[in-house]
Order: C-alpha cells, then sequence, then structure tokens
C-alpha cells in the first residue's frame, strides 16, 4: 500500500479512505497552507475518521474540520515514536489548536542537599534545559516564589518542619510544632532519616531522575506485521532525558549523534521515555547498536510520573 504524503479534500471524494491504518503522526493544514493541528494514533484512519464525525456537531472540532483541506501523515513503527514525534512537533511547529503542550520558557526546580545534622534542605535551582543529569530534581517550577509555597503545602500535609526545610529562621522547636502542626524535627521527636523519607516521599511524584546510562542511547521499537510505507522499525535517539531524533536505521542514527544537536530537555519527552523504559517498551542500544542494560525496568510505576 503506498499512501500519498499529502491528501487533498479538496479534489479527492473520499480521501478518509486512502488514510493508512498504522501507527503515526498526522497533520491538519487549512487551504492557505496554515497549520491547523497535529495529531497521533496507532490507527491513523480511525482517528481521523473520529475527528471527522466529531467535526458534524458544533464546537472546537467543528472550528478546525470546517477549515482543513490537507492532510499529511508520517509514519512510525508504534506508538512510542508516534508519541515522542508528536510532542516535538507541536513544540517546534505551534500549530494553531495544539496549546497546552507548547514549549515553556526559563524554569526552576528545587534540589536537595544534605546539612551538617543530617537534613536534606531543599534548595531553588535555575533549571538548566540542556547538560547532563547527574543528580535527581524535583518539579519545574514557572518562579521560586511557586517552589516556596509547594514546600510550604508539603510541610502543612506531611507534618514537615519549615525551620529544618530552611524555609524559617528562629530556634528550635519552631512555632508549628508548637500548634501540633509540625511532628517535632526540630525538637527531637523524630530522625532526620524520618523527616527525610516523609520530605522525599512528598516530591516524588515530581522527580526528574539523574540520567542512569554511561552514555546515550538508542531506543529501539518495532512491528512485526508493517504495512507499506511503515518502517519496520525505529530508532530513538536520547541522552540525558533529551530527545534528538527519530531514525530508521542505526548507520542514520550514528551520523545525526556526530553532528550537534540543540534538542532541549522537554519534561512531557521525559516522561514518555521513562514510561517507556520502566514498562520495557522498547529494547535499549547503546549508539555502536549493542545492548544497554537498563536499570530503570520494572522499579515501580510511581518513576513513570
Amino acid at each position: 500500500m503506498s499512501v500519498p504524503d499529502q491528501i487533498d479534500l479538496r479534489i479527492c471524494d473520499s480521501p478518509v479512505d486512502v488514510l493508512p491504518r498504522f501507527s503515526g503522526v498526522y497533520r491538519f493544514f487549512a487551504g492557505g497552507g496554515e497549520l491547523l493541528y497535529i495529531g497521533k494514533s496507532v490507527d491513523i484512519h480511525a482517528r481521523v475518521v473520529s475527528h471527522f464525525h466529531a467535526g458534524s456537531k458544533p464546537g472546537r472540532h467543528q472550528r478546525i474540520m470546517s477549515q482543513v483541506a490537507r492532510i499529511d501523515c508520517e509514519p512510525t513503527a508504534g506508538e512510542f515514536g508516534a508519541l515522542l514525534l508528536e510532542n516535538a512537533a507541536i513544540k517546534a511547529e505551534t500549530p494553531l489548536y495544539n496549546r497546552r503542550q507548547r514549549q515553556q520558557r526559563q524554569l526552576w526546580t528545587i534540589e536537595l542537599n544534605r546539612d551538617t545534622t543530617g537534613f536534606l534542605k531543599p534548595t531553588a535551582r535555575d533549571f538548566a534545559p540542556s547538560g547532563a543529569r547527574t543528580h535527581d530534581s524535583y518539579g519545574l517550577f514557572h518562579n521560586k516564589k511557586h517552589i516556596d509555597s509547594t514546600l510550604r503545602r508539603h510541610a502543612r500535609d506531611q507534618g514537615l518542619c519549615l525551620l529544618m526545610l530552611g524555609l524559617e529562621k528562629g530556634r528550635a522547636p519552631c512555632f508549628h510544632y508548637q500548634l501540633k502542626r509540625c511532628d517535632g524535627a526540630c525538637a527531637g521527636d523524630e530522625t532526620a532519616e524520618e523527616h527525610n523519607a516523609r520530605l522525599l516521599s512528598a516530591l516524588d511524584g515530581d522527580r526528574i531522575a539523574a540520567w542512569p546510562f554511561p552514555g546515550p542511547l538508542l531506543l529501539r521499537e518495532h512491528t512485526l506485521h508493517p504495512v507499506d510505507p511503515q518502517p519496520p522499525e525505529q530508532f530513538y535517539w536520547v541522552n540525558h532525558w533529551v530527545y534528538h531524533g527519530h531514525f530508521n536505521s542505526i548507520n542514520s542514527a550514528q551520523r545525526a549523534a556526530d553532528t550537534e544537536s540543540r534538542r532541549r530537555f522537554d519534561r512531557d519527552s521525559y516522561h514518555l521515555i521513562m514510561k517507556a523504559l520502566v514498562r520495557g517498551q522498547v529494547e535499549v542500544l547503546g549508539l555502536d547498536g549493542k545492548p544497554v542494560s537498563n536499570p530503570l525496568l520494572g522499579v515501580g510505576r510511581r518513576r513513570e510520573r
């Protein structure tokens, strides 16, 4: 089956009939060439049909579909590749009706450092969008005020001590301990290990893990029954959680890795990659094509968040 790169709705009587039934990314264009919408599916044909059905009723879908004049399809070897490609394409191409996944600007994160008494102290750090991820960090925030309010909320919900967290100054025990809002780390009622465990538990859902591999990876995804022009396998180049692109062969991925990539850390890509590694959805290879041990396999679903 050969699928045209572009399907012109103005001249095709039944354009949806020629849409592919495999995984990939599709783009809706207006008559003037404006990019309206980018989506993904494991069955592009079925997904686009659902768009047309939804477009028959008043609302957002009707506004989109009434403008569609052309549909482009880009096949992938599987759902993981479609998710990565869709996310990257939305942020790079900024279609009119994809607004929830647009790239954010400067962000802050929380780093934890142990003080001389053994307590973990949260510190607000400017989140570097590129470079090595050698330590865990927690959350992505628009500003330091957001970090402060988040930590105070965790302290309230978990009985953490604002004094031990470095959010308040004064003598022990703290004022919140007298109000029974602090479980007593500042009064010697609990150890640093107990306090640290509750803090880590509160922050774990927003953890950005340190990169656990010795170098960059190729994540291989394949399909057992590819339909032309769907690639039977693809390789996704990832390093320190940054997705650098997808390739149909190891050689093409290796050639790309020899050139400078300007891709930056993206929270949505991070979650997609983490989930695939935890669930073992992809084969993990080094840039040389040799298998690499996956320390994240089966470590628990909380790592995916």
